[in-house]
């Protein structure tokens, strides 16, 4: 019916709205329109100052006919949610806002909301009393969030829970569960969703979701084909690659698939040269993809594993083993001073994509690694099993794991 019809295309508006004021057609709309979707509770963003943008260019416009609208609209903003340096710098100077008592009124109160909260960081006081919604980030709304999914209990069950850091408040939150029990899953973030893929959970070690920020839920796509876990998994142009990993009756897989988000649909490619298991991958160029891994062989070695360091041409699908991951950052750095422990080995990390050029990152491809990161450590973390390690700008990391119990819940940072 018609109604479905408009009822989906206000959904696909929301969806997309910080695309939709990118269009000057949005400039065009009276302003009933502008204020009702400026309403909306459910509109995704970018940021709300892009938010404050919009208002601007839509009075801007025409000023004569729509200076008077400028306070209604300006109520509507999330002004707690805009930086202060922004407020004080861009918002409280723009000449519609410094000659409106009731807008400069605004400010000021927004203002004074993040020096209440960094009071309440610096002395200790953590709680987040329960805010009204127009307190709270909008949905898409971009924030540097650290993201811990699934795992293992003290207990030793598998679980679905999913828990967020976020770093400029240095709070955790709790997040939408994944509907299945993980460990052993491999995750790869891309432009708009975070995937999680595999398991050591037989039952779940085929699946496959993704996490939408912008709505705040976990969406099932289209399973993989092998049961697996402990594989790199990676965006190139736009595709999720699966390399390696194993199987709980398995000594480890050569595959390598590819993911079309659009299709929904996983493809076998020509595998790799070895078995790839305890899989760690970085990308450069959106095409050529680092892996540190192990590989069985024929050897007295205690596990009968060795590490290998390979490179995967996502182009032209050819492999060549390489000394180490570029040691482009902090983060390269640490996976190979690490390299041959068991920490590593047991641990998971996040995949990192460089837009460096291979040239330049075959250049840092170096088999000595730094030993200041190592000497930083506190001595028990590489005691830890089953870590998950990510990176944030250029800090790493560090996050659970097993063995000391005393650390489940420590977190480390290499500065």
């Amino acid at each position: 019916s018609l109604n479905q019809l408009a009822l989906k295309a206000q959904d696909m508006i929301r969806r997309n709205f910080h695309k939709v004021i990118q269009d000057e057609e949005f400039y065009t709309l009276p302003f009933h329109l502008i204020r009702d979707w400026l309403s909306d509770l459910e509109i995704t963003v970018d940021s709300e100052e892009i938010l404050f943008e919009t208002v601007l260019k839509w009075v801007q416009k025409n000023p004569e006919e729509r200076e008077r609208y400028f306070e209604d609209l300006f109520k509507l903003l999330r002004l707690s949610q805009m930086k202060p340096t922004y407020l004080t710098r861009h918002v409280k100077s723009e000449r519609l806002v410094s000659s409106n008592e009731a807008c400069v009124k605004l400010v000021s109160e927004a203002v004074e909301s993040h020096a209440l909260r960094a009071e309440n960081l610096q002395s200790g006081n953590l709680q987040h009393p329960a805010c009204p919604v127009a307190l709270l980030p909008r949905f898409g709304q971009n924030m540097d969030v650290i993201m811990v999914i699934g795992g293992v209990s003290e207990g030793g069950d598998y679980l679905s829970e999913c828990v967020g850091y976020f770093i400029d408040e240095d709070r955790w939150v709790n997040l939408p569960h994944v509907h299945n029990h993980l460990d052993g899953h491999a995750i790869a973030v891309t432009e708009s969703y975070v995937y999680v893929a595999g398991s050591m959970e037989p039952g779940f070690a085929k699946t496959v979701e993704r996490y939408n920020p912008n709505r705040n839920i976990w969406e099932q796509v289209s399973n993989l084909i092998t049961r697996k876990h402990s594989f790199g998994l990676t965006e190139v142009k736009g595709n999720l690659y699966s390399i390696g990993g194993h199987g709980n009756f398995s000594p480890g897989f050569k595959d390598v698939t590819i993911y079309n988000p659009e299709q929904d649909k996983w493809l076998n490619l020509e595998s790799a040269p070895k078995i790839l298991r305890d899989v760690k991958a970085v990308s450069v160029e959106d095409r050529f993809v680092y892996l540190a891994a192990r590989t069985p062989v024929d050897s007295d070695s205690e596990d009968g594993l060795r590490v290998v360091v390979i490179r995967y041409d996502a182009e032209t699908r050819q492999w060549q083993d390489v000394e180490s991951l570029p040691l482009i950052d902090n983060y390269c750095s640490f996976q190979m001073s690490v390299a041959n422990t068991n920490f590593y080995h047991t641990a998971s990390c996040c995949p990192k994509s460089y837009p460096i050029d291979n040239e330049e990152a075959k250049v840092k491809i170096s088999s000595r690694a730094s030993d200041e990161i190592l000497e930083s450590l506190p001595p028990e973390v590489l005691s830890i099993e089953g870590a998950a390690i990510c990176y944030y700008k250029d800090d790493v990391f560090i996050i659970g794991g097993w063995k000391n119990s005393d650390d489940i819940d420590k977190q480390y940072r290499k500065e």
